[in-house]
């Protein structure tokens, strides 16, 4: 991440969240929340278009391994659908699959990848960068 600090953003940026595990869910729902995002958070892929269909959506924050439709499925699909939405990759699996699920998501066009755990700074700093449209 840069020491540079992020320019205040100019709108509530709204984040469509996709995380299965759901306390990491809910904490990350909060962090973004308190740091002046909107959030709708949900726990699969399957609703992703249905939702962009609802309302408009500045970021995607994606955990790569799901059940039912994970984030690289999602990923792909977004790249046809809207690609110029940004996405955030976060992976914590298995640690060799998990640089594996991350280094697919990069060259599926992820404007940032985030290995877990990590810092919930890290996490505001990557969701500001890629709204802001700020390079990696």
């Amino acid at each position: 991440m840069s020491d540079q600090p992020l320019p205040p953003l100019p709108i509530i940026p709204h984040v469509l969240l996709l995380e299965d595990n759901e306390a990491y869910r809910n904490l990350m729902t909060e962090v973004l929340t308190n740091a002046g995002f909107e959030v709708t958070a949900v726990a699969d892929g399957r609703r992703v278009m249905a939702i962009l269909k609802e309302r408009p959506i500045e970021l995607v924050i994606t955990d790569l391994v799901m059940p039912e439709r994970d984030g690289l499925e999602t990923m792909t699909e977004l790249r046809y659908s809207h690609p110029t939405l940004p996405v955030i990759a976060i992976s914590g699996d298995v640690p060799l699959n998990r640089e594996l699920y991350l280094r697919l998501a990069e060259k599926l066009g992820a404007a940032r990848i985030l290995a877990k755990p990590f810092p919930m700074s890290d996490l505001i700093a990557a969701a500001r960068g890629a709204v802001a449209g700020v390079p990696k």
